[in-house]
């Protein structure tokens, strides 16, 4: 029997985060670095915080012919792939008063809806598609979709400013990427290759400071705990899928929401 600290261990592995530049994505980079990850990150803007624990390489996960250049890419440096997060998403902030955005639903822009759709639900496909034969080679690898509680419940729109709603695109992306999770894990068991597992994470609120004082006083009822989750308490939730910790595990999604999808 392995020890707990083996099962966790991810040194020597090898892992592509998408949007990993981003606020969540550098958290995901810092928990597989610190577990002992090799980490890349596809995105199209480019962060001095994540050259910290990982490497950089520009990608516009809506362009397929990008992604296999970059999982190319990968492959030649470090000769395997074992990680995937599907991390990248279109999440505009609430806009300030008198600013444009978070319209009403009758009136929400064609483009917006679109450019959401592909970075989101068709980015995580295409990635999934590049990175799928090289992890059925190995026959083993982790693939995590980063999901959210507006994949599970509706948003509540009662929290924002009247006339402002959150995007249509935003909770229909991530129900989406559950149904995803699902399909790719059942693929993955009938061609043979059950240990590529594909799993899905779905996550409450962060606070990364930016949350008015206003919406946070609303967001303490949303939740048990009172509080929206610091930026890195999913470390751990990232982690345990990505490692040997989960190997039992494929085609579910863990829920780390501090209670709100309960009520």
């Amino acid at each position: 029997m392995a020890k707990l600290t083996e099962l966790f261990s991810l040194e020597g592995r090898v892992a592509i985060i998408t949007g990993g530049d981003g606020r969540l994505g550098i958290e995901h980079a810092k928990a597989l670095s610190a577990a002992g990850a090799k980490v890349y990150s596809f995105d199209t803007t480019r962060s001095d915080e994540l050259a910290k624990v990982g490497t950089h390489i520009d990608v516009d996960i809506t362009k397929p012919e990008e992604i296999i250049r970059a999982v190319a890419q990968v492959v030649s440096e470090a000769s395997h792939i074992d990680i995937l997060i599907n991390n990248a998403v279109i999440d505009p902030p609430l806009p300030k008063e008198g600013e444009a955005g978070w319209e009403d639903y009758t009136e929400f822009p064609k483009a917006q809806w679109e450019k959401e759709i592909a970075v989101g639900l068709s980015g995580a496909q295409y990635t999934i598609q590049a990175v799928a034969p090289q992890m059925k080679k190995q026959k083993k690898g982790s693939i995590i979709n980063i999901t959210s509680t507006s994949g599970i419940t509706a948003p509540n729109h009662s929290k924002y400013p009247e006339g402002r709603f959150k995007s249509a695109a935003y909770p229909t992306v991530k129900t989406a990427l559950l149904g995803l999770t699902r399909a790719w894990a059942s693929y993955f068991s009938a061609v043979g290759t059950p240990d590529v597992r594909v799993n899905a994470v779905a996550f409450g609120a962060v606070n990364f400071k930016e949350i008015t004082p206003e919406l946070l006083e609303k967001l303490k009822g949303r939740n048990m705990l009172g509080r929206p989750a610091r930026p890195d308490e999913y470390h751990g939730a990232i982690v345990f899928l990505a490692s040997d910790a989960s190997a039992f595990m494929t085609a579910q999604t863990l829920v780390m929401d501090a209670g709100q999808t309960a009520w």
